[in-house]
């Protein structure tokens, strides 16, 4: 880590805490308003369901420009972009902020999304832009740390600020943290991407960058594994402020022990993973960090079958489950950007792109079943921890095998 100590002096190597700040506002903005949801739908006079399309609606739209970050950064480098993405971040809290129907909510969660998405993709970007492959893993598992625990940490203010002050506040803070990630990123963030090292946006040379992302044997399920498990990340977010309202009954205040048993439990396995990193590869970590998330779904489904719930009963297994992302998020997001250089925009840009676009479409999924949050949760979490091992044994461990085989013939 002495190299990485003596980068973060140099002028053109972003320092840790403004690639932190970069990452997490985003994931902070995603949640932040979380415990806000029944209020919404009480005041707005709509269904539960519908009110957590706002969540849908910001994946989706941090979703569909990731693929036009990436290119543009890797032509126009990552400082000009990620002012534009804290621009649309501000504009889309301010519109929030100032609605008073569903409508304009949706609308203003979706203009966020496209702002918020900028910082994980030019993030992960300037990260390999800036450290040598040989430090990169670290650096990620520290930012990526930031990027998990935003989420959780989000809804503890989200709590606090809803119970004293009601969900406009809320988009008050959103629009106060996007104004000063703006402010940071203009006066504090170095250009990573040289002019030299610029790429055209020939539409051409841009599919064909694509296509030798998808050409790379490990850089797909990686991604895919990865977006998975962000989807359980924003199934339970958006499911919990209902469990805990709505199912056991309690004041929003509450919604911040479960966000303080989720931010623990991150640290936990942050910390284990590090450790695990030592010893283990990081795509054993990354199966270990799978069967941990499948394993507390059944626990937390038996529970919620045979037991009368309660905040104890169903906080131990929430918190395995975000153990169990801890351990898969920067190991999978470690192995599929490790390759890529010059194409680190549109790598990172893939990255985003896949895991909100599957986060989005679980929390879709997980709104239509109709059975409640005590069922759909560990119903929505199991089925993509499954098919996150699917994707790891035919995608990964057996691609390997059909290799080794096809060598010794």
């Amino acid at each position: 880590m002495n190299l990485l100590r003596t980068n973060l002096f140099l002028s053109t190597v972003p320092s840790l805490w403004i690639l932190v700040l970069m990452v997490s506002v985003g994931p902070f903005g995603d949640t932040e308003y979380t415990p806000s949801l029944p209020r919404i739908a009480h005041e707005l006079g709509v269904s539960y369901g519908a009110v957590q399309q706002t969540m849908t609606v910001y994946l989706f739209g941090y979703a569909l420009v990731q693929l036009i970050y990436g290119p543009l950064s890797d032509r126009f480098g990552r400082k000009p972009l990620m002012l534009v993405g804290a621009l649309l971040f501000v504009f889309g809290s301010l519109v929030c902020f100032v609605s008073r129907s569903l409508d304009v909510l949706l609308l203003g969660r979706f203009i966020q999304g496209l702002g918020a998405c900028a910082g994980a993709v030019l993030t992960s970007a300037a990260v390999r832009d800036s450290f040598p492959p040989a430090h990169i893993d670290q650096v990620y598992s520290r930012i990526n740390a930031a990027f998990a625990l935003a989420p959780a940490v989000g809804p503890v203010v989200g709590a606090f600020v809803d119970d004293h002050f009601g969900w406009h506040a809320n988009m008050l803070v959103l629009l106060a943290m996007s104004a000063l990630l703006l402010v940071c990123v203009l006066l504090f963030l170095p250009e990573t991407h040289p002019a030299d090292r610029r790429r055209s946006l020939q539409p051409r040379r841009i599919v064909l960058g694509y296509r030798s992302l998808f050409t790379h044997r490990l850089y797909l399920p990686f991604i895919v594994i990865n977006g998975l498990v962000i989807g359980v990340v924003y199934s339970c977010l958006t499911e919990a402020p209902a469990l805990v309202i709505n199912v056991l009954g309690l004041r929003s205040r509450w919604f911040a022990v479960v966000a303080g048993g989720i931010f623990f439990a991150f640290v936990t396995g942050s910390i284990l993973s590090a450790r695990f990193g030592t010893r283990l590869a990081g795509r054993r970590i990354v199966v270990l960090g799978l069967l941990v998330i499948l394993a507390s779904s059944v626990v937390l489904g038996g529970l919620a079958l045979w037991g009368t719930p309660s905040l104890p009963r169903t906080l131990g297994p929430i918190m395995g489950v975000f153990l169990g992302v801890a351990l898969v998020v920067p190991n999978a997001l470690g192995a599929a950007m490790r390759p890529f250089g010059r194409l680190a925009g549109s790598a990172s840009a893939m990255v985003g792109f896949t895991q909100m676009g599957i986060a989005s479409a679980a929390n879709a999924g997980v709104s239509l079943i109709p059975y409640g949050p005590l069922y759909a949760m560990p119903l929505i979490f199991a089925l993509l921890a499954l098919l996150g091992l699917g994707v790891y044994q035919f995608g990964i461990r057996g691609r390997e095998d059909r290799n080794r085989g096809q060598a010794t013939i």
